[in-house]
């Protein structure tokens, strides 16, 4: 009985920003050639990008977690290429939206 509610203790006394979150990814239709893998540690949520097309592409990507203000990041992804972005957050995280919106080399870039 005493290892149980030891157990127990233990277990209430972890910070709840260590569990993990969920990530919402939404690609617009001009992100279509883009793979994404998404990990997550503790208030800074990270996003793996690979473009998958022939073409350079131009994307905005915007991490939305509540009440905080989205910050977009914006990176130029070639044929291939891989790119990590990432968002510390300073409030506790229960879910992450993110939005990604790529455009083509050559055509206006996503605002």
């Amino acid at each position: 009985m005493y290892q149980f509610l030891l157990v127990i203790g233990i277990a209430l006394s972890l910070p709840l920003s260590a569990w993990a979150f969920p990530i919402d990814v939404e690609l617009q239709p001009g992100a279509a050639q883009v793979s994404v893998r998404t990990t997550d540690l503790s208030n800074l949520a990270a996003l793996q990008l690979r473009n998958d097309g022939g073409g350079a592409l131009y994307c905005q990507v915007a991490f939305v977690n509540g009440p905080e203000r989205p910050v977009p990041r914006r990176v130029r992804l070639l044929p291939g290429e891989e790119v990590v972005v990432s968002q510390f957050f300073r409030r506790a995280i229960n879910r992450v939206r993110v939005n990604i919106d790529c455009t083509a080399e050559g055509t206006e870039s996503p605002a």
